[in-house]
């Protein structure tokens, strides 16, 4: 297995990957066993857990990154049946891995590109209609490539590690606020906090990470760098099926033309405009375009250099 130019091999990333999940869990577990053990209900600590369970496993089922919804079947969006090119270039890479070609929704997404999940257990790749255009056959071949470096290796952790860190954020919080304080404030807090973790408001989520003094965003932090890690899992698979020139290409072919606004991607919405702080890194979902064509041991393309973002800010 040929290693990066770091000397970090595929193996070794799959190594790290589960030594942080393993360490979320257990993490996640010391917090459920301080629950019970400073006076929470254990019949309420227990229909938690089990409730936290189902929804992984429902994360899973969908591969923890896309619900498939039944408008992208509708008649307005666009057929595969009228995108030749995707249905060729997904059929040479699932051939030449030796693996079933996957259900394909054509969908439009905040970006061209694609994403490969579950449909209720099944894998699935979504494809963006543009994204032929936008990469080319070479380039969309290098992008299904990576997307099915990804089924089978690590959306199974992805799902795992969705919700530990409210779990353990929820745990500090109780530790330090709500424990021995009785059933009235045990049941507000509780409350107050579960209806934080389901709103998608910034602000929320910084209370949220204020009531557990900073244990969430750590716990996150540690997750999306298991998130990132798997990145590079995936594009050290594709580089084993094609070229890792044309999957830089392709990579940043994407983020050049982005226009959506994905908080979470440090690649995106622009390589070249985007949030490079240390900070904003550490809870990205995805490495660097830079750091990914390093791993790749690749240069940046030719049209690229003109434009090459300032490295030192990252």
């Amino acid at each position: 297995m040929k290693p990066s130019p770091d000397g970090v091999s595929e193996f070794s990333l799959a190594l790290r990957v589960w030594a942080v999940t393993l360490a979320l869990v257990v993490a996640a577990g010391v917090a459920i066993f301080q629950l019970v053990r400073t006076g929470a209900p254990p019949l309420y600590v227990a229909a938690g857990a089990f409730f936290l369970c189902y929804v992984s496993l429902q994360a899973w089922r969908s591969g923890g990154r896309f619900e498939i919804e039944e408008n992208l079947r509708a008649s307005g969006h666009p057929r595969l049946s009228d995108a030749p090119e995707i249905q060729r270039a997904l059929l040479a890479v699932c051939e030449r891995a030796g693996r079933p070609v996957p259900k394909v929704v054509v969908v439009r997404m905040d970006a061209p590109g694609a994403k490969v999940g579950y449909d209720d257990g099944d894998p699935l790749l979504a494809v963006d209609p543009r994204l032929p255009t936008v990469v080319g056959p070479t380039g969309m071949a290098a992008v299904f490539a990576h997307e099915l470096g990804h089924l089978g290796r690590d959306l199974s952790t992805d799902a795992i590690r969705l919700y530990l860190p409210h779990v353990v954020g929820f745990g500090a919080f109780w530790t330090l606020a709500l424990a021995g304080r009785g059933p009235t404030v045990a049941t507000a807090g509780s409350a107050l906090f579960l209806a934080l973790a389901y709103s998608s408001d910034r602000r929320a989520a910084a209370v949220r990470y204020a009531l557990g003094l900073g244990a969430e965003p750590l716990a996150l932090a540690a997750s999306r760098y298991a998130n990132r890690l798997e990145e590079h899992r995936a594009d050290a698979y594709a580089a084993e099926l094609v070229s890792s020139a044309d999957l830089t290409e392709a990579l940043y072919r994407i983020a050049a033309v982005a226009t959506g606004d994905n908080d979470e991607d440090v690649t995106g919405p622009i390589p070249w405009t985007a949030d490079r702080s240390r900070w904003f890194a550490a809870f990205a979902t995805h490495p660097s375009i830079e750091r990914r064509a390093e791993m790749l041991d690749c240069e940046l393309p030719a049209w690229v250099r003109p434009y090459r973002p300032h490295l030192g800010e990252e």
